[in-house]
């Protein structure tokens, strides 16, 4: 269900405050009240001692009461994002989103649809709300998802799965009349009476972390607009992206570069041809990364660990040089000298797990040199 919907940016960041202090509200109404509502049912409360049509009539509008807050929730929840989507697109440019404009609406209701869109549209809106945006052209699939959404959703999911069950165990266990079925019915409402407790429990915890989404993307979109709106668009012709590393094995090599130097793994794809594309990148860059290839000749062989023909072929950039170097240090990477300052910087080079050389450089005119 995925698209490649061209991204209409908007000109400028709109308020956004407003929108999320009424969905706020409204969400934190619904779980209160859906929390008490099952207590109440789970500890067999009922109506007083009153005309029978009365007390049906008094449920039935707190069952109408519960149902319109439920929705002006959700309606306040859908006009939130929208506004925060729009915003979205003015902070990250040229970034496509993964669904449609309105997939905001039909992916709550639409059967399989809803079990994976809308959080891939959170997902979405919160990357593209950081400050500084992405950089245009972003694949938004390659982006790691917050743990938090991911919390949201499961709960969410959870609660649904817990009442479905609740139901249907109560449903079970009131059946069940026959003598020889009494164990069998008390154990049926049991269960059921236990997917309750997890049902409001679920609830409550999905409609937290639901708030707290709304509160920090909020956040996020309100402090651009305090700096004065999204940075203005670099317009270049071209820049350095990718750098090529011939590699013996992909598997040890993304071990390396993600688990000992710390990069981040940006695309790990078989494209048609049947080779593998793996590229990473040091944590933080917004351009250069390296795209690891296996030597698929004897010629590529040889060049495994001889880049540049023993000189040291690529320089690892820090903002922080004796933190980065004690924890590659304590990582197992090989350094070939101590730590010595040039006139350019602090800098020391050692080698990969092939033997290519590197330089962890901190330049001179960066912070704190």
């Amino acid at each position: 269900m995925t698209s490649s919907t061209s991204p209409t940016p908007v000109r400028s960041l709109r308020p956004i405050r407003p929108f999320a202090m009424v969905a706020v509200v409204l969400i934190a109404a619904v779980t209160v009240a859906s929390a008490v509502g099952s207590i109440l049912h789970l500890g067999g409360w009922s109506w007083p001692e009153t005309d029978g049509r009365d007390a049906l009539n008094s449920a039935a509008r707190l069952l109408l009461l519960y149902a319109a807050v439920h929705l002006l929730a959700g309606i306040a929840f859908v006009c939130w994002l929208f506004r925060a989507r729009s915003n979205a697109y003015a902070i990250s440019p040229g970034v496509a989103h993964s669904y449609a404009a309105p997939f905001l609406v039909l992916g709550w209701f639409v059967p399989i649809v809803n079990l994976f869109v809308p959080k891939g549209i959170v997902d979405d809106v919160w990357a593209t709300s950081r400050p500084g945006g992405l950089r245009p052209g972003t694949n938004l699939l390659q982006v790691r998802r917050p743990g938090l959404v991911w919390a949201w959703w499961l709960t969410w999911i959870g609660a649904g799965c817990a009442d479905t069950l609740a139901a249907v165990l109560t449903a079970l266990g009131t059946e069940m009349d026959a003598e020889e079925e009494e164990r069998a019915a008390e154990v049926a409402s049991g269960l059921g009476a236990a997917a309750a407790v997890a049902g409001v429990l679920l609830a409550i915890a999905a409609g937290l972390l639901a708030i707290r989404i709304v509160l920090v993307i909020t956040r996020l979109q309100e402090a651009v607009r305090a700096a004065g709106g999204p940075a203005p668009s670099r317009h270049r012709t071209s820049y350095l992206g990718l750098v090529s590393l011939v590699v013996r094995d992909y598997d040890e090599a993304v071990g390396f570069y993600t688990g000992v130097l710390g990069f981040e793994l940006l695309e790990d794809t078989e494209p048609e041809d049947g080779r593998r594309r793996v590229v990473v990148r040091p944590p933080g860059a917004e351009e250069a990364a390296l795209l690891l290839e296996r030597a698929a000749t004897p010629e590529q062989e040889a060049r495994v660990g001889d880049r540049t023909g023993g000189g040291p072929g690529l320089f690892l950039y820090t903002d922080d040089f004796p933190r980065d170097y004690e924890r590659m240090r304590s990582a197992g990477v090989v350094f070939e000298e101590t730590p010595r300052r040039e006139p350019y910087g602090a800098v020391a080079v050692f080698h990969d797990l092939y033997g290519n050389r590197w330089g962890l450089l901190q330049p001179s005119s960066a912070e704190g040199v």
